[in-house]
């Protein structure tokens, strides 16, 4: 059996795949789970190795769950396509897995933003390293988090995370997910979306990323992504808002057009140039 299986998630990122791959030749195997990429991400992730599994979801947890079924490894490492490991980290990772004093591991993600590193975004650390055996499954649509039968520790050395390379890159992901995110709102039963409650979200983001975080520290780079925060936060609750709203948008139009026509329709005017 293969000691260590690298599943890396993909969709349409042909662009950034290939140094998550190269970065990920220390594994026994490599794993790309696609989720219905029209780019060449397939055709270059089949060029260096990986074995491709298509996955047809708009859940990470599937994504993930789908991976692990056919890795043949003994530890699972989950990898992002924007994520990197560096030699250290693998050198860590792979004495780890010989003499292992914990089912699954945390790992530490060096933020990049913009090409510069936010020293005050904190210590983001996610639970990426564990035994196939320990893995019951991951759960969650968004935000999703693995649960592991068994003891969790923590690695030493980070991963890079390559994050907002750009605003035409990250606007359509936000835009994308924050209605995944309004939707699991709206089922949870999310109280009513008033005025006041924007401003509360919003000021209690900006309270966090830039008061607590500390994130205004970070020079310019810091401040947009604070801002940024601030708009993820406001697309996602107008979503829901828009959820909510009775009647729906869609409905309140076609009621105004349906009005408009129907006072074309009782009238007798005729309108001449």
């Amino acid at each position: 059996m293969k000691k260590l299986s690298v599943i890396i998630l993909t969709l349409n990122v042909a662009k950034e795949i290939i140094p998550a791959i190269k970065t990920s030749q220390f594994a026994d195997e490599i794993i790309a789970v696609d989720n219905g990429s029209t780019d060449d991400t397939i055709e270059i992730c089949r060029k260096h190795g990986a074995k491709i599994i298509h996955s047809t979801s708009d859940s990470f947890s599937k994504w993930r769950n789908d991976g692990a079924k056919e890795a043949k490894g003994e530890w699972l490492l989950y990898l992002d396509s924007d994520e990197r490991i560096p030699v250290k980290l693998a050198r860590e990772i792979l004495a780890i897995i010989e003499d292992p004093k914990y089912d699954a591991y945390t790992i530490s993600r060096y933020e990049i933003f913009l090409g510069k590193h936010l020293e005050h975004w904190g210590d983001p650390r996610v639970l990426r390293l564990m035994k196939k055996s320990a893995l019951k499954r991951w759960e969650g649509k968004l935000h999703e988090q693995p649960k592991i039968d068994g003891t969790i520790g923590d690695l030493r050395h980070q991963m890079v995370h390559l994050s907002h390379k750009n605003i035409d890159e990250k606007i359509p992901n936000t835009l994308t997910w924050s209605k995944t995110e309004a939707k699991m709102l709206l089922d949870s039963g999310h109280p009513q979306m008033k005025g006041w409650r924007f401003i509360r979200i919003m000021f209690t983001e900006f309270w966090y990323r830039c008061v607590r975080q500390g994130l205004w520290r970070d020079g310019t780079e810091g401040w947009i992504e604070i801002i940024y925060q601030m708009f993820s936060k406001f697309v996602t609750y107008e979503r829901l808002w828009e959820d909510q709203r009775k009647p729906s948008l869609s409905e309140t139009y076609k009621k105004i057009d349906e009005d408009l026509l129907q006072e074309w329709q009782k009238t007798d005017a005729i309108i001449t140039k």
